[in-house]
């Protein structure tokens, strides 16, 4: 199988948020409440996709194919150090699909000079961050859009700049 990882386009918009709301409802499902599942894996509206155009953070926005098919997105802030965002759908969980993701953006992270990444897991996702070398820094909450809080796991790990993913 096929992985390729790229810049996400701007016609592509829907289909990030579509990977996001799938991955949300198929793969948390079992470790959050209904009405988490629901706020956090809602499809985009309109305004979420104006906003999302708008990107005020510099977000760089990545989607991963698998086979040439859509599969999985990730998003980095290089600004905060931060891994915002790593969600694959479901029918390509397991895969390869999020450690490619997180390779990418692990290697534009190491080539814009930044020591480190910082993220907040969800807690289905906290196993596969510590399988790719991220270490719990806090368990907490992560507050949804919506007000709803959830649990989540900060994590972090120390890049090496100059040295390749290996």
């Amino acid at each position: 199988m096929a992985i390729l990882v790229r810049p996400l386009r701007e016609d592509e918009a829907r289909t990030f948020f579509d990977i996001h709301s799938r991955a949300v409802r198929g793969l948390a499902a079992d470790s959050y409440p209904a009405e988490v599942i629901e706020a956090w894996g809602a499809r985009a509206s309109d305004r979420a996709i104006e906003r999302f155009f708008e990107n005020p953070e510099s977000e760089i926005r990545l989607l991963a194919e698998l086979d040439g098919v859509p599969a999985g997105l990730g998003v980095l802030v290089p600004e905060k150090l931060e891994l915002r965002a790593c969600y694959v759908a479901p029918e390509a969980a397991r895969q390869g699909v999020g450690s490619a993701l997180v390779q990418e953006i692990e290697r534009i992270a190491r080539e814009r000079c930044l020591t480190r990444l910082e993220l907040h897991s969800s807690i289905n996702a906290e196993p596969f961050y510590a399988s790719l070398g991220y270490e719990i820094v806090e368990r907490g909450e992560h507050v949804l859009r919506s007000g709803l809080r959830m649990a989540a796991v900060k994590m972090r790990k120390q890049l090496e700049i100059g040295r390749a993913h290996v």
